[in-house]
């Protein structure tokens, strides 16, 4: 499964906090990792499953002359490597300063037998995780520019620790951004900044976004090109009031 599936669902224990739990029971080793560190590569056996511990992981995948896809990003809670095959069809590498948990998968197994917990919460993480990998193929083949990078910032927001949350912290780099999106760099720095012009979005600085105008933003990224244009820009005084 290309994507990691640490949403929360109300009511119910993500699957990162039921592992950590349980750490005791898994003879876990948490590794640190620095930007660009390669946790497993393609081809690597499938002896265990990662989960994050601290900072940001991304799953990329090369072609043979160079070119490269980023399929996934993991933050902290997220449990990848979950390929089902012998080998892993992914590279996981650390984007910043990040800490995985290495879980040996036979160790996972032998607690799922008797945790119907775990299980339903693997689950619903693994339907999550299919229904974010639709949207991805559905954004990336069949939508603009600027419904691309509107999607991933409403995505982004929606992962962060308040569902209201307005202000995206972006770990990752343009080129990272670009390669998730199927844009070039220059095209994913220019959308910024006709987002910024438009009032959509405030950048205090390149890896620091404010959605000013998330109800605007969240019809961009729903692709729907049949609805009402987008407004006005708003004034200086009604922006700085939605992100107090």
């Amino acid at each position: 499964m290309a994507y990691a599936f640490n949403h929360r669902t109300k009511n119910a224990p993500c699957i990162g906090e039921l592992l950590s739990a349980a750490f005791p029971h898994f003879d876990a080793l948490i590794v640190p990792f620095g930007p660009g560190q390669e946790v497993t590569g393609e081809g690597d056996p499938t002896e265990n499953f990662f989960l994050v511990m601290r900072g940001l992981f991304r799953g990329v995948k090369f072609t043979c002359d160079g070119r490269r896809q980023v399929f996934a990003f993991y933050m902290p809670g997220d449990l990848c490597g979950l390929e089902p095959e012998g080998s892993h069809k992914l590279t996981i590498e650390a984007v910043d300063c990040a800490a995985m948990a290495i879980l040996p998968r036979h160790a996972c197994r032998f607690r799922m037998n008797d945790d119907p917990e775990l299980n339903a919460a693997l689950f619903d993480g693994a339907t999550r995780a299919l229904a974010l990998t639709i949207d991805h193929m559905m954004m990336v083949g069949r939508s603009s520019a600027e419904e691309r990078l509107a999607w991933f910032l409403t995505m982004l927001a929606a992962r962060s620790a308040s569902p209201n949350a307005r202000a995206v912290d972006l770990a990752m780099q343009r080129q990272d951004i670009a390669d998730y999106l199927g844009l070039t760099i220059e095209t994913v720095s220019r959308t910024f900044t006709l987002f910024r012009d438009r009032g959509l979005v405030s950048l205090p600085h390149k890896r620091r976004v404010l959605i000013l105008r998330p109800d605007a933003l969240a019809r961009l990224a729903a692709a729907d090109r049949d609805a009402e244009p987008i407004g006005p820009v708003r004034s200086d005084e009604d922006m700085e009031a939605a992100v107090a």
